[in-house]
């Protein structure tokens, strides 16, 4: 598998758009085999796609990403790990033995799904599977085992409201939406 990560001296390149530079790994059972780095210009979109299949690209982590090019990388078929933030020796060391790389690294302000553009949230990839929302730190992310929000139709809670409002307490089963119903707190 070769992994590539937008590279600005020895970081991450904070900003997609406006790198030039990617480090290119290949890994084989968690070892990182070979690294070169390789130029690229993003302004030349329409060759992009080309371009990463040329490399033999399967993943790219990079910093912030507009949508234009999240979803042509997308499209093309390469899984996405955007708004990556930190060194890049260690982020693909972790990578490259199957640790995970977000939430540790990623970029400030993108905790809790703030990470947007033009009001749209991005997407991120988890593994093959797109994600919508940003797994926070506390286990509510994606397929998380903390509470959740109530859902329509629970119970009234104490606070005197009964559509969902109020803290549940079933597993979740996406972006930490709980499925029970919770005690209201007069939400309105």
């Amino acid at each position: 598998m070769k992994v590539a990560l937008t590279a600005w001296e020895n970081r991450i390149s904070p900003v997609f758009d406006s790198a030039n530079t990617l480090l290119i790994a290949e890994i084989e059972n968690s070892q990182i085999i070979e690294r070169h780095y390789e130029s690229f210009n993003p302004a030349m979109a329409a060759r992009l796609p080309d371009a990463f299949k040329r490399l033999g690209i399967d993943t790219l982590i990079c910093g912030a990403i507009s949508i234009f090019f999240s979803e042509m990388i997308h499209i093309s078929g390469i899984t996405l790990i955007p708004f990556i933030g930190g060194n890049l020796d260690e982020i693909l060391d972790r990578y490259a033995k199957g640790q995970r790389i977000v939430p540790d690294f990623l970029m400030p302000g993108c905790g809790g799904g703030q990470c947007r553009n033009r009001g749209e949230e991005m997407r991120f990839t988890n593994k093959g599977r797109e994600v919508m929302h940003m797994p926070k730190r506390d286990g509510t992310g994606p397929g998380g085992q903390k509470t959740g929000k109530g859902q329509d139709g629970c119970p009234q809670g104490k606070g005197g409201n009964t559509k969902g409002c109020g803290t549940g307490t079933g597993k979740g089963a996406g972006p930490g939406k709980g499925k029970g119903c919770g005690q209201g707190n007069g939400c309105k």
